[in-house]
């Protein structure tokens, strides 16, 4: 009896409010949505993540402290609220300013193009360190967000190009062991660390560790990886842990647009797949 009351309370007061709203209140309502789906998307993943989802639980603690008149408690936590501005600032000081340059950044067509050219580049490293027998683990992030391993790993933000690949993964550099992730055509960071997939697993006696990483990160993600393989010299493609190996640099280019949402048929820059150093 008291649930139909309940629900019937607030159908009534949904259908009282949607009456009175006019054209701007929807789209305020929507502007409104959309900055918040973008916090939560900026924050996914990383610790500040968890601190939002702390203050949205301090914030239900205060109305519940509220309500059962709870003074000292309910003092305290509105004292802290009151100064909430600033706590967000610094606790969200790096996601806000990564936040702001990706927004300042943005338009379809250049991240388009810089997906494309970071492509390009990554295939035409993968299949000169697959001939050299350099391994290496390059990750392509895509709706969910790898914030939480571009905070461990160095960061980097850079332009993605076949010659910083080639120095990252050399095997005398100091990050050639991590992964390399790829945000929005750009080098987001280098040496990060995966989850791997558990040793108990029956896949896991058929690879290696950086394949047991890019299989366990594209089980928990939609990210796609690309896997070279020092022991056998063979460049992999995995994703929802499927792993399939490259025949060429053609097909690898293809497969990683076609995944990124891009049009394979667009053949820009094939011509430079072959060699990191033919280039001038």
């Amino acid at each position: 009896m008291f649930n139909k009351l309940f629900q019937t309370d607030i159908f009534a007061n949904f259908a009282s409010a949607t009456k009175s709203m006019n054209a701007q209140d929807v789209v305020d309502i929507i502007l409104v949505a959309v900055i918040i789906y973008q916090v939560i998307r900026l924050v996914k993943g990383t610790r500040n993540g968890q601190v939002l989802v702390g203050l949205c639980l301090l914030a239900l603690a205060n109305k519940l402290a509220e309500y059962f008149e709870l003074l000292t408690l309910s003092f305290l936590i509105s004292y802290f609220i009151s100064n909430l501005f600033i706590v967000l600032v610094v606790l969200f000081s790096t996601d806000i300013r990564r936040g702001l340059a990706r927004a300042g950044r943005f338009t379809f067509s250049k991240t388009q193009s810089h997906v494309q050219e970071s492509v390009n580049e990554v295939v035409r490293a993968a299949f000169f360190m697959a001939e050299k027998r350099t391994g290496a683990l390059i990750v392509f992030e895509r709706r969910v967000s790898l914030g939480e391993y571009v905070e461990a790993g160095a960061k980097l933000f850079s332009v993605v190009s076949d010659r910083l690949l080639l120095a990252i993964f050399n095997t005398h550099a100091p990050l050639h062991d991590g992964a390399v992730i790829i945000q929005d055509g750009r080098l987001a960071a280098a040496g990060c660390f995966l989850p791997l997939l558990p040793s108990e697993d029956h896949i896991s006696q058929f690879f290696g560790t950086r394949h047991r990483a890019a299989i366990g990160l594209s089980r928990e993600s939609d990210a796609i990886v690309v896997v070279v393989s020092e022991e056998r010299g063979l460049v992999s493609l995995v994703r929802n842990g499927d792993v399939e190996v490259m025949m060429g640099a053609g097909m690898l280019r293809d497969r990683l647009l076609g995944h990124l949402g891009l049009d394979p048929a667009k053949k820009k820059g094939q011509k430079n797949l072959k060699s990191p150093g033919a280039r001038p």
